[in-house]
């Protein structure tokens, strides 16, 4: 993949490329094994920035990784992201002990999170939703960060950052409140509320532990069968919601929707 760096400060230019390098060669290693699930359209290319380039430069959102124009543009240094991660912390010793000790992979994850975006099976374009299938939006950025980190991950690393995520939800519950995922981005930048880290995070987190539960629970562990469901509602029309058709297929009670769609995972 072809790939560009983009600084404001140029005394990072090194840092910038040399750390890039790293992550892209891990991801070209994440696409082989997401062909082995998807057929997806490759991106023209990455551009590696520093933080300020990223956000106020690229784009005005403040999280440094996001898709455009068919172009991921990241912030590849892991210290970077260690302090993105760490102001949602709130001091508790097993997030804070994780965002402490980021690992490569960690980065990576966010550069595949965006070539998941890429894949076919997804039913359009995610730049392109109408505002009425913003209510399914919380199964693609979902599936965005399973599928890197069941590829990127030994299971140890994935049971751990996804019970640091549990925690999180949890932790900051009380501040966002409890509302379907349909509302997804509702706490974050995307609602307009509020720009924290921890607020644009907080869907994701319960997304992904959505999407998680789903397959540990409903799908023996194969993440190729949710996207089979996922593929069925694509071809019987989108008639009715994801969330909905989810529960009728895996005829799922009113307390367990409750829980997966409302709350987020479970301890």
């Amino acid at each position: 993949m072809k790939y560009g760096v983009s600084v404001m400060d140029t005394s990072l230019v090194g840092e910038i490329e040399e750390s890039g390098r790293l992550v892209l060669g891990r991801l070209e290693q994440f696409a082989e094994q997401l062909r082995s699930v998807t057929t997806f359209q490759e991106p023209r290319g990455i551009v590696f920035h520093d933080y300020d380039s990223a956000t106020t430069l690229f784009s005005t959102i403040p999280l440094p990784a996001y898709t455009s124009r068919d172009l991921i543009h990241m912030t590849p240094t892991i210290e970077t992201w260690k302090q993105i991660y760490l102001t949602s912390a709130k001091g508790t010793q097993k997030v804070t002990h994780y965002y402490n000790h980021l690992e490569l992979d960690d980065v990576v994850e966010i550069a595949a999170h965006e070539l998941t975006h890429h894949a076919d099976f997804f039913h359009s374009e995610f730049e392109d939703w109408e505002e009425e299938e913003a209510e399914n939006m919380w199964f693609e950025e979902g599936m965005c960060f399973y599928i890197p980190r069941k590829f990127l991950f030994t299971q140890e690393k994935f049971d751990d950052v996804m019970e640091v995520e549990r925690e999180l939800i949890h932790l900051h519950k009380g501040e966002y409140g409890e509302y379907t995922l349909d509302q997804f981005g509702k706490s974050g930048y995307r609602g307009g509320q509020d720009e924290s880290y921890a607020a644009a995070f907080y869907d994701y987190w319960r997304s992904t532990a959505t999407v998680h539960e789903l397959i540990h629970n409903y799908c023996e562990g194969d993440l190729t069968v949710l996207i089979g469901v996922y593929r069925q509602w694509v071809e019987q029309g989108m008639n009715e919601s994801l969330q909905g058709f989810f529960i009728d297929y895996f005829q799922l009670s009113e307390e367990t929707a409750r829980k997966l769609w409302l709350s987020g995972a479970e301890r």
